[in-house]
């Protein structure tokens, strides 16, 4: 199973925690927000740039990108005629709202890759 989205960043939130910031991106027919650290990659790297991003199960898969995170299924449900799964990277969260079914269950070993254009 792997899920590959090409994204927009539409926008980039600071959140309350220090240097933790969230993205919000458009991936065709899909909206994908992901939660990152300042340290890991500089917020300024992404503001109106385009992003790659790989949902699997396969470690390998995941290390060819910029940024590779490991993590588990917290839920999957539905909003209205989207799916919603939200993955937690060790309590950074990847909100992926689609309308198609991505064949996961709570407690899914998953893989979150990224990569941004420069």
């Amino acid at each position: 199973m792997s899920v590959k989205l090409e994204c927009v960043i539409d926008g980039v939130e600071d959140l309350r925690m220090p240097r933790v910031y969230r993205v919000h991106a458009t991936c065709g027919e899909a909206k994908l927000d992901l939660e990152l650290h300042n340290d890991i990659i500089p917020k300024a790297m992404l503001t109106g740039k385009n992003m790659r991003v790989e949902v699997s199960r396969e470690k390998e898969s995941c290390l060819q990108h910029y940024f590779c995170g490991q993590g588990y299924v917290v839920s999957v449900g539905r909003i209205g005629e989207n799916q919603r799964v939200v993955i937690s990277l060790h309590g950074f969260l990847v909100v992926l709202k689609t309308p198609s079914q991505l064949g996961l269950n709570p407690m899914d070993q998953v893989f979150v890759g990224a990569d941004f254009e420069q």
